[in-house]
């Protein structure tokens, strides 16, 4: 599917990007405080909880939680709870299912700061966790420019299908004109029900129709796939690709032309081509116009996906690569899709 955009709403403070980790006057060195035991539990797919014990010679009385998450820019804050003391015991929560739903595989990194009753503070190292379903035992390899996580899949097999879709990627970085690309990142589920636990939730009819079989997220150079394809792999890989490549605010790409370059770069396309011409048969092909957005309704979405891999398929074949780098370069200006 195309690329997700996140609203990821959390009971924290927003920061600049500047530093916020330096404690004034550098009373690092003077504190007294101890971290004892810290500790985080993955409730997948709820929420990431951070457990800190620590102990000072004077009252502890202020501790802050400091967060990241990877690829994004904006550093977070939040006031974990516990009670004022010399030891003490703190917990805070991060959300990640529901409206605050954050994607399996994106790196939280983290650290303290605490405080005690005459100023002096600790700031314990950062430390990085994976939100991943902790049932399982992940593995990670990385061929290229791809970072693929799973479990439960010989590593051979996951090799050969990253490979195979080499050329694929690169026909893609080709027409896109992309020299440098930042690494992307997959995460293979292996069943629909670990999927429909970690993909994000579109509509009951989408769910029960199985539709979406994965979610490409922009703001992580990251996707989630369901079942390891060399299709899914290309497919959700290229919409990163292009939105590598396409990274101007005012680029407006419309879901035709995005799901139509996602399907094009998918190996072994007959299946797409064969629902097209049956689309166009059966006289249910949609109009152009109103395809800037993925339709709501499961036979049209079907619909939907072939016929923008036959209109950018017909587009590249008569007019060639070159044509179509030209197109995505002038709406990455602005343009909007019929001046372009």
């Amino acid at each position: 599917m195309g690329v997700a955009i996140l609203s990821l709403v959390v009971a924290v403070v927003v920061t600049g990007t500047g530093d916020v980790s330096r404690p004034a006057g550098g009373l690092q060195a003077e504190s007294s405080i101890r971290v004892v035991s810290d500790r985080h539990e993955i409730d997948y797919p709820r929420s990431v909880v951070f457990r800190l014990e620590a102990e000072a010679d004077r009252e502890i009385t202020e501790v802050t939680l400091f967060y990241h998450l990877a690829g994004r820019p904006d550093r977070v804050y939040g006031y974990p709870e516990f009670t004022a003391g010399r030891r003490v015991s703190a917990e805070f929560s991060i959300r990640t299912g529901g409206p605050d739903y954050l994607p399996a595989g994106v790196e939280i990194e983290y650290y303290y700061q605490i405080k005690d009753s005459l100023g002096s503070v600790l700031e314990t190292p950062r430390s990085t966790v994976a939100y991943l379903d902790p049932i399982y035992q992940w593995r990670q390899m990385r061929e290229g420019d791809l970072i693929v996580t799973w479990h439960d899949i010989p590593a051979e097999r996951v090799r050969a299908v990253v490979i195979n879709v080499e050329a694929s990627l690169q026909a893609a970085k080709e027409m896109f004109g992309l020299d440098e690309v930042r690494p992307i990142r997959a995460v293979i589920f292996n069943s629909r029900t670990e999927s429909a636990r970690g993909l994000p939730f579109v509509s009951q009819a989408a769910s029960q129709g199985h539709l979406y079989g994965g979610f490409a997220f922009s703001a992580f150079d990251q996707f989630l796939l369901a079942g390891l394809s060399e299709k899914g792999i290309a497919h959700e890989a290229t919409h990163l690709l292009l939105e590598q490549a396409t990274a101007s605010p005012l680029a407006k790409i419309p879901a035709w032309l995005n799901e139509g370059l996602g399907t094009y770069f998918e190996p072994r396309t007959a299946q797409r081509a064969g629902a097209a011409a049956q689309a166009a048969r059966d006289r249910r092909l949609l109009r152009l116009r109103s395809m800037g957005a993925v339709p709501g309704r499961p036979d049209e979405v079907r619909v939907f996906y072939a016929q923008s891999w036959s209109i950018v398929t017909h587009m590249i074949d008569t007019y060639g690569a070159d044509r179509m780098a030209d197109l995505l370069a002038t709406l990455d200006t602005g343009s909007g899709i019929d001046e372009a």
